[in-house]
């Protein structure tokens, strides 16, 4: 895919959302929805953001898609229901972002405390957690009354370290951890010490749900939120 197609795609708005459900494992409710890209054509949509990337648009693409996901949403139909959209942490410190928050708080005024950002790692954007200005652009996210979450807990480097620095609303633990946590001793042992770490500050939610018997694992060690095949497969809302 060239950089002319990538741009011609952001500015025709050919994207279409599918929205999987999330999970309170407590009132067993769907308090959420995680919004995901599928694209004609393209199979693996993480190829379309790594050509952004080496072409110099991915902040294009990325508010293009947060903005089409909340567009597409239906709101009214989810009364108190959260959306989830996921950002890289470069797209939050790039200098169009600021604008780009209150553009688009000012087009759908209703999205106040409805909107969860889940911050994306990737190796080629390590450091960028280390940068003092992602915590300050964090702070102006939530001062327009959004959320945060750290994405695929456990999956990349120092995480434990950015949940302690950044202190976010939601937790999101990689789906190796719920693949065969009812016969996993150990995998146990670390879901529930994070599931006591996250308390009330943190919702801590467990990804990848495919079997009964390790939903029934989770419940067993109190985590209060989960997403995954089991629980709802990505798909369009009415």
């Amino acid at each position: 895919m060239t950089l002319v197609s990538i741009r011609k795609m952001i500015d025709k708005q050919q994207f279409e959302h599918v929205y999987q459900p999330l999970w309170d494992l407590f009132n067993w409710s769907i308090f959420g929805y995680e919004s995901l890209l599928r694209v004609n054509g393209i199979n693996n949509v993480e190829h379309l953001f790594q050509k952004a990337r080496e072409e110099g648009c991915l902040y294009e693409l990325d508010f293009a898609l947060l903005e089409s996901s909340i567009f597409q949403f239906p709101f009214l139909e989810n009364k108190g229901r959260l959306l989830f959209l996921n950002v890289y942490p470069s797209t939050i410190l790039h200098h169009e972002f600021k604008p780009f928050l209150k553009r688009v708080v000012e087009r759908f005024p209703y999205i106040e405390n409805r909107i969860v950002f889940e911050l994306n790692e990737t190796k080629e954007e390590e450091g960028i957690w280390k940068d003092g200005e992602l915590t300050a652009a964090i702070e102006l996210m939530r001062g327009y009354g959004f959320y945060i979450a750290i994405d695929d807990v456990g999956k990349g480097a120092s995480t434990l370290q950015k949940i302690i620095e950044l202190q976010p609303d939601y937790v999101k633990l990689d789906r190796y951890f719920a693949q065969g946590l009812a016969a996993n001793e150990e995998k146990q042992k670390m879901v529930s010490l994070l599931a006591s770490y996250c308390g009330r500050k943190m919702v801590l939610v467990l990804e990848g749900i495919e079997e009964e018997v390790d939903l029934a694992q989770a419940k067993l060690l109190r985590v209060p939120a989960a997403q995954g095949y089991l629980l709802g497969k990505p798909g369009k809302l009415t």
